[in-house]
């Protein structure tokens, strides 16, 4: 018999009386190490991604920090463009970058208002609940295997 499970060559047996309740608990035994292996394998390559995203994370961060102190000093550099070539003064020239970045703040509001209009919730949620609502009341009977696979893309509840 083969001491350990897997050690052997595939397909050469070194007892060719060996029951069927050993090959199958060899073959139980390979399996389950297998399984192990498998998930031993993919946590390691788990915790790789997750270190990979936590410095991409840390990077990202460390830009966003940079962009923000280049921004600030393109504002005030902007200012004083303003102020020595148009001949603006000083506070009317930083004033005119702040409304600058306020018109800008004012578009992302307005890109996010559209977009937060044109949501359009949970309409099969609702689709769905309410069906499951009129069954449950006796209203509507549950529809049978080939409704379902042939009303799967409606929209709005049929009362049956």
């Amino acid at each position: 018999m083969v001491d350990k499970p897997g050690a052997g060559q595939p397909g050469a047996a070194s007892d060719t009386d060996r029951s069927i309740g050993a090959l199958v608990s060899d073959a139980t035994d390979n399996l389950s190490r297998i399984v192990r292996l498998e998930i031993k394998l993919a946590k390691l390559e788990a915790k790789a991604d997750a270190t990979r995203i936590g410095k991409s994370v840390g990077e990202f961060g460390a830009a966003g920090v940079l962009l923000h102190l280049v921004a600030i000093l393109f504002s005030i550099t902007a200012g004083l463009f303003l102020a020595e070539v148009a001949g603006w003064a000083l506070w009317l020239s930083f004033l005119a970058v702040t409304g600058f970045y306020l018109l800008i703040a004012a578009l992302f509001v307005l890109f996010a208002v559209i977009n937060l209009r044109r949501r359009q919730g949970l309409a099969r949620t609702a689709v769905t609940t309410s069906r499951l609502m009129g069954i449950l009341r006796g209203e509507i009977r549950p529809p049978r295997d080939q409704e379902v696979a042939r009303d799967n893309g409606a929209s709005a509840p049929a009362n049956r």
